[in-house]
């Protein structure tokens, strides 16, 4: 069984800008992961937490490009597969789980939402 892994339809221009920066290499990283996340959900090291009681966020190391992270959610609340919503790419930093906190919450429209981290 496959699931789509998409950005929110308001943030989409904002989330492609992010694969402008980052090297050739890291794109094709980004493809492969993009296709694994079609049938399969993250690793559980990659989790940053659980945002508003439904939205398990990760920040996956990108294949051959570990200077960057790819930013993802999965909407828990419904059946499996989840929904896997993409939120960005960004580099790699130790606030990179905050950085995916923040874009969730926004690309969600979420206002002063619980977190789990």
């Amino acid at each position: 069984m496959t699931r789509c892994v998409e950005p929110v339809a308001a943030f989409e221009d904002e989330v492609l800008a992010d694969f402008r920066a980052p090297p050739v290499r890291c794109v094709e990283g980004v493809v492969l992961l993009l296709r694994e996340l079609e049938r399969h959900d993250p690793e559980p090291a990659e989790r940053c937490g659980l945002l508003d009681d439904r939205h398990e966020l990760y920040a996956i190391p990108v294949p051959g490009c570990g200077a960057y992270r790819l930013l993802v959610s999965l909407d828990t609340a419904g059946n499996r597969p989840w929904p896997c919503t993409l939120h960005g790419l960004r580099p790699a930093a130790r606030n990179t789980c905050d950085t995916a906190r923040t874009c969730a919450t926004r690309h969600f429209g979420l206002i002063a939402p619980t977190w789990e981290g």
